[in-house]
């Protein structure tokens, strides 16, 4: 069996942090010797001898952990091999692999160079069982082996390809300030360390500048902040399309493929015997235009940075639905036979309705104490209690649209959780815990909150609220004999 190295470019992977460090301030002071006209080369040796040999240590150490570290595969599973005195030994069958993960950044598609990633059930939540960066044709080839394993239908294939302009609303309705500001206080500062502050300071004295002639009447302050929101948002979301464009979706014999290809390439290898869930996720918006995305729950999909579990990026909500019948039929939505009370309409209004009233308390304080800030205070109090006046709509919804249901095979459960409006289709066999739990306060009505525990990395749960208890008994074919109450306290009820 041949044995396999990462790629070398793996040891500047694992040292550029440190590096980086060290090479730039080497560089700019490289540079301003010789622009000084001084003794040049020698002057410049003479005080970075000592971060040299630091750098050279870096690489060296990055040379021998990279040339530990062996990996092969067979149609049994992969075998992981590192150190030479000390072996430590690891072995992933490819029947326990749930996902397998091939990304190409730009950088590396012309040196056909990969990231590859696999994970299992039984591996850590925040990193892959196996992850290393090779060539293309390693990955391929092992992407090959695991295919062998599941079942495999040369004749039949199932495609999925979003429009183009379902794919921009994905990217509009995911993308975030957040990581927006990320990508661009990271480029900030870069520039900063390579040449030099005052570089970095005419960015943001210039940035200010054009805020206070764009402010349109408002308050400098508020545009500023508003600017540096839109301006993040809209980097957000181009990451984001570029990421997704020509996405596809394949369905053969017992395995998915998820792919986009356009600048960067990512490949996704997964058992739809390890699928744990199907999610459909909406706002208020998007249900107004009856549109929705569906995730799915798959081990090792989704779980890295700036990653979605995503099947179906966005599109018509009864379409999507008909191709999940297509691309997954084993796992389909059932009938919500089961929703809140009436009588518990209150336990919906009740949040968001005290966080309303404690808004409007503070700015009425507000503009009797500080009146020399009342347009602000204004603008401020409109910002604070759209997204209030937005969760009071939801819990008016999630009033109506929670509940669960079940048939032989599946469960299905509708809820609401911060803005996201969720549905989920969970295979029983991949249901680890069904835990019912009472407050005092719902006593008296007989509701309960119950929370569905799936197998997998992590503690993946899901919680629908303020559910009458004998109904959930009967959907969910529990009886008296299974439980033991002890109320408020919450008590497990189902365990496989």
């Amino acid at each position: 069996m041949k044995k396999y190295r990462s790629h070398p470019i793996n040891i500047l992977e694992n040292t550029s942090r440190f590096l980086i460090l060290l090479l730039i301030p080497i560089l700019r002071t490289f540079i301003a010797v010789l622009l000084s006209h001084g003794e040049g080369f020698m002057a410049w040796f003479r005080g970075a001898w000592l971060d040299l040999i630091i750098v050279l240590l870096i690489i060296s150490l990055g040379i021998y952990n990279w040339y530990l570290y062996e990996f092969s595969f067979d149609d049994k599973g992969v075998y992981i091999t590192k150190g030479i005195i000390l072996k430590n030994k690891k072995f992933i069958p490819l029947t326990n692999i749930s996902s397998l993960s091939i990304k190409t950044p730009w950088y590396y598609r012309p040196f056909k160079i990969t990231r590859l990633k696999a994970d299992t059930d039984g591996g850590s939540f925040t990193s892959s069982d196996f992850h290393i960066t090779v060539k293309e044709s390693y990955a391929i080839a092992l992407s090959k082996e695991i295919k062998k394993n599941l079942s495999f239908d040369k004749k039949m294939k199932k495609y999925y390809i979003p429009h183009n302009f379902y794919l921009a609303v994905f990217s509009f309705l995911t993308s975030n300030s957040l990581t927006g500001a990320l990508y661009l206080s990271a480029s900030i500062s870069q520039i900063g360390s390579f040449f030099g502050r005052d570089i970095q300071n005419k960015i943001f004295i210039e940035f200010r500048r054009l805020t206070n002639i764009l402010a349109f009447g408002l308050p400098p302050i508020a545009a500023l902040i508003a600017y540096i929101i839109l301006g993040t948002w809209f980097l957000s979301f181009l990451i984001n399309l570029f990421q997704n464009f020509r996405f596809c979706v394949i369905r053969q014999g017992n395995y998915l493929e998820i792919s986009s290809k356009f600048i960067s390439k990512r490949f996704f290898l997964i058992s739809t015997d390890k699928i744990n869930a199907v999610i459909t996720r909406q706002s208020l918006l998007t249900k107004l235009f009856h549109l929705s995305s569906i995730l799915i729950d798959c081990t090792g999909y989704g779980k890295h940075k700036d990653e979605i579990g995503v099947l179906f990026p966005c599109g018509i909500y009864n379409d999507l639905k008909t191709n999940l019948e297509m691309l997954l039929p084993e796992i389909e939505f059932t009938k919500i036979q089961t929703r809140p009370k009436l009588i518990n309409l209150s336990r919906f209004l009740i949040p968001p309705g005290t966080l309303i009233l404690c808004v409007v308390g503070l700015f009425l304080l507000a503009l009797h104490y500080l009146r020399g800030f009342r347009k602000s205070i204004i603008l401020l109090f409109i910002i604070l209690l759209i997204p209030c006046v937005w969760w009071l709509l939801i819990k008016i919804y999630a009033f109506l649209f929670s509940g669960i249901g079940a048939n032989k095979d599946i469960v299905t459960i509708n809820y609401t959780f911060g803005y996201q409006i969720l549905g989920v289709a969970i295979p029983k066999n991949k249901i680890s815990k069904i835990q019912i739990s009472q407050t005092l306060f719902q006593l008296s009505t007989k509701c309960c909150d119950v929370t569905f525990h799936t197998y997998g990395e992590g503690a993946k749960h899901y919680k629908v609220l303020n559910l009458n208890m004998p109904e959930v008994k009967k959907v969910l074919e529990i009886t008296n004999d299974d439980l033991d109450i002890q109320l408020p306290k919450g008590f497990t009820l189902w365990k496989n």
